[in-house]
């Protein structure tokens, strides 16, 4: 009987192992054009999970706003400073909101500058 019980608690710790190890993966995947742009226009499945190899392995400073277009298709913002991509963004009732965005910063129409813009609303 104690033999048993050492067995549950070991399958035990090792499911709850197992299960924390999942959640604490974010889901990384190669940078795909047509699955960045994969979306209904305010949401973007695959882009979260891809922005960090969009930045590791793609050459982003240099690129004329045009090679951007190419790249990235449209962004959701854009003024001649800045182009905005939407990342994510998660509105749920009673949760402040939480906003990720990846930013081309630009200076005559040329990318300077590539970062990831992360905010939480506290109201």
């Amino acid at each position: 009987m104690k033999n048993t019980s050492m067995r549950n608690k070991k399958f035990i710790i090792l499911f709850c192992l197992i299960m924390l190890s999942f959640a604490a993966c974010k889901s990384h995947s190669k940078f795909n054009r047509d699955d960045w742009n994969e979306g209904d226009g305010l949401t973007f499945s695959y882009r979260d999970g891809m922005v960090d190899d969009l930045l590791q392995n793609q050459k982003l400073k240099g690129l004329k706003y045009q090679e951007v277009i190419h790249l990235l298709h449209r962004p959701q913002q854009s003024n001649k400073a800045e182009m905005i991509y939407e990342i994510v963004e998660i509105r749920k009732p009673g949760k402040p909101l939480y906003v990720k965005q990846l930013i081309l910063s630009l200076k005559d129409s040329v990318v300077t500058d590539a970062k990831i813009y992360e905010h939480t609303d506290k109201k």
